[in-house]
């Protein structure tokens, strides 16, 4: 993979050029944008194809809800030598059993069913964002080890310089063996972050793919689109905003994170199924009505012994209707009333204490975010250039021989420390946004 520059245009003013660095065991593949990852994580991130199947599950509830109960057919059929006495004939009989659901349950059931189905709704939308957020998560970490294999790439060739300046002066008897391999010393001290860059990207590419819905299947490294916030002179970028736009007033985003955050909404909605299931059970306390009709006839032996009766016998046939319903004397549903009903005042607790959370994920997300933002700026303006400038000058007074080599790798240290310390703020200046964006609970343009 290409590694090419990324410190800023002042420092490249006051450092030399550095060269392109290929490492070929980690050359990309393919790249793709970040609107491009969160497609494709929306059609084949497995997380959300399971949660979307629970929709078709709560459709099918609404229409197990909405079913009228089946009428139950009965059967009575009697044989043996019993006919042959006139006293015991053998019964016979059919008929139908129906259940009337009293008190509106069916109905009632239907709302609750419904509302369920809300609650499944915005149970894939928070997983949707859920994902959405991790996506940007790992899209920034991609970046972020791509601009880290740059800035090892960058921090070694300032060591490089020195150690070429060093071999110039011990060929013109300036300077001790000792420098140089000093020197040589401080370039290879790189070879092991060289390594640990190169290990922390293919570990990000197979985090994003994972999220995007691909199984990694080998060692592969996705190139990314926007790495450019690492680079002082970029203004754009699509993962996060420029550091020198002001963002929104707190009390702006309060509001909206009330109005979007999907898992406040899935809460509230609960709490609606949950009243609709306290209606229901509040009705099941009023027995269901239970009606059976049908025919029924009696079968004797037609020519009774001991003359009992003249002639033959004929089956004594009739209809019936018989009610029944249960009589709620013992227990009237107190148990299912009352946990209903404690269910759904849970949900109003439940959501005072996810409006007290959302308020302070947004209030120190917010104010992560100005921190890092500060420090960005302060590193562009201030550190980067001064570390620039006395590295390079500690670097001159070494190359012209009025300072020694410590002092030059001391400069260089401090240099490609404050590097390293401008990568973490900008590395925190991400993962701070992305948190602010999920306090939110919606994608933050500015």
């Amino acid at each position: 993979m290409v590694l090419a520059q990324s410190l800023p245009a002042p420092c490249a003013a006051a450092l030399p050029d550095y060269p392109t660095i290929t490492l070929d065991s980690v050359a990309p593949q393919r790249s793709v944008s970040l609107h491009a990852s969160f497609d494709k994580a929306v059609d084949n991130n497995k997380e959300v194809i399971a949660a979307k199947y629970n929709l078709p599950v709560s459709q099918a509830l609404i229409r197990i809800a909405k079913a009228i109960p089946n009428p139950q057919f009965s059967l009575l059929y009697g044989f043996g030598p019993a006919f042959t006495i006139i006293i015991a004939g053998n019964p016979q009989q059919f008929g139908w059993k129906q259940d009337f659901q009293t008190a509106g349950k069916r109905t009632k059931a239907i709302d609750v069913a419904k509302a369920n189905y809300l609650v499944a709704e915005f149970q894939v939308a928070t997983t949707l964002f859920s994902v959405h957020n991790r996506v940007r998560r790992a899209y920034a970490e991609q970046a972020a080890a791509e601009a880290y294999g740059a800035l090892i790439e960058s921090e070694r060739s300032v060591a490089l310089e020195l150690q070429k300046i060093a071999e110039k002066r011990f060929d013109a008897g300036k300077a001790a063996k000792s420098e140089v391999l000093q020197a040589e010393l401080g370039v290879l001290q790189f070879e092991t972050q060289r390594n640990q860059a190169r290990i922390r990207l293919t570990q990000a590419t197979a985090a994003l793919s994972a999220l995007i819905g691909e199984v990694p299947e080998k060692v592969e490294v996705i190139d990314v689109d926007d790495n450019g916030i690492f680079k002082l002179s970029t203004e754009n970028s699509e993962l996060v905003p420029s550091p020198k736009k002001e963002l929104p007033p707190l009390e702006q985003l309060l509001p909206v994170a009330y109005a979007q955050r999907p898992d406040l909404k899935v809460q509230v909605q609960q709490a609606h199924a949950d009243r609709k299931s306290l209606t229901l059970a509040k009705a099941q306390r009023i027995p269901d009505l239970f009606v059976d009709v049908g025919y029924q006839f009696s079968t004797f032996f037609r020519h009774q012994p001991y003359a009992l009766f003249s002639g033959n016998v004929h089956n004594q046939p009739g209809c019936y209707i018989n009610y029944s319903v249960e009589f709620p004397i013992f227990y009237q549903k107190q148990g299912e009333v009352a946990q209903a009903k404690s269910t759904w005042y849970q949900d109003y607790n439940q959501i005072e204490q996810q409006k007290y959370q959302i308020a302070t994920d947004i209030v120190t997300s917010y104010e992560s975010v100005n921190v890092a933002r500060a420090n960005i700026v302060k590193f562009q303006n201030e550190l980067i250039p001064a570390a620039a400038q006395v590295a390079k000058m500690a670097r001159r007074r070494y190359e012209v021989g009025k300072g020694d080599l410590a002092s030059a790798i001391l400069a260089k240290q401090q240099y490609q420390q404050i590097l390293s310390s401008y990568f973490d703020s900008v590395v925190a200046y991400q993962n701070a946004w992305a948190d602010l964006e999920n306090s939110a609970g919606a994608p933050l343009r500015l």
